[in-house]
């Protein structure tokens, strides 16, 4: 039987979803998400990603017709029915029907319940790569629904055998297009506090290292990219990834470094203690 999903107050399967024409989510890339995996009927950090949810809506001015304890009632009626032993929820906030085909309508509210499955180990094992690519993302600190750039570079970045592209500018590096940075120098584990959206992973990630490396939480350059010895990117779907290159240039000696590795095995540690 096909997933059922939520939209707009009624559980339906995903091709009774129907959009205007006229929704400026869709016209003009007005709306907000989020993405959270949830395993064994647990939604892992949800509460988290509500509240991001909730400040990426305020930082667009975006009305949120549901409050959070109904998103979440909502959230837990599609695990009940769907019953999927590991998933996805995908929280979409969209602005509505447009008489102008500019000024939002009323905002819409699609949740769609999703298989899920992981990246090979192998990419675990060997470590990715990521595209150079100069740019920085409007409202930063807003999971918009706005992936225009990182889509059209989608084709090449692939076709060169890289997981994503990596933003920078002016000198100083941001994030990549869905995850967030860490860098490894001498042991101190370098993370990025400006321009960049505040990662949930990340936030976890950070409190699962707690006092095992020393941390700097800061703006970080390209030079530092170019003299670290290890680096990895967190998100929701790809946890703890280590990165070994960017574009031809190889990060410390092109593989998975210790310090990745602990980081990869304390993080994995704490999501199964999350769930439990």
């Amino acid at each position: 039987m096909k997933p059922m999903h939520y939209f707009n107050g009624e559980y339906v399967q995903k091709d009774q979803i129907k959009l205007s024409v006229d929704n400026v989510g869709f016209l003009r890339g007005y709306g907000v998400f989020e993405f959270f995996k949830v395993k064994e009927q647990s939604p892992i950090f949800m509460e988290d990603h509500l509240d991001r949810l909730m400040n990426s809506a305020k930082g667009l001015r975006l009305e949120v017709p549901l409050t959070k304890d109904k998103l979440k009632e909502v959230v837990r009626n599609l695990l009940q029915k769907n019953q999927m032993e590991y998933s996805s929820i995908k929280v979409i906030l969209s602005g509505g029907d447009s008489e102008d085909g500019y000024t939002p309508g009323p905002t819409q509210v699609i949740i769609l319940n999703n298989p899920f499955s992981d990246l090979s180990n192998e990419i675990y094992q060997k470590g990715a790569s990521l595209m150079f690519y100069e740019y920085e993302r409007d409202f930063p600190k807003v999971k918009s629904t706005y992936y225009a750039t990182s889509v059209a570079l989608q084709a090449e970045y692939k076709s060169k055998g890289h997981i994503d592209v990596l933003y920078h500018k002016k000198g100083m590096l941001s994030e990549a297009s869905r995850s967030n940075l860490f860098l490894i120098k001498e042991g101190k584990i370098y993370t990025n506090k400006s321009n960049v959206l505040d990662g949930v992973t990340r936030m976890h990630v950070i409190k699962s290292i707690g006092n095992s490396f020393e941390l700097i939480v800061s703006p970080m350059s390209v030079n530092l990219l170019q003299e670290s010895d290890e680096a990895f990117i967190t998100s929701t779907s790809k946890r703890v990834l280590p990165i070994v290159q960017y574009d031809d240039q190889k990060i410390g000696g092109g593989s998975v470094g210790s310090v990745t590795q602990q980081v990869m095995k304390g993080f994995d540690e704490y999501l199964k203690n999350y769930i439990a």
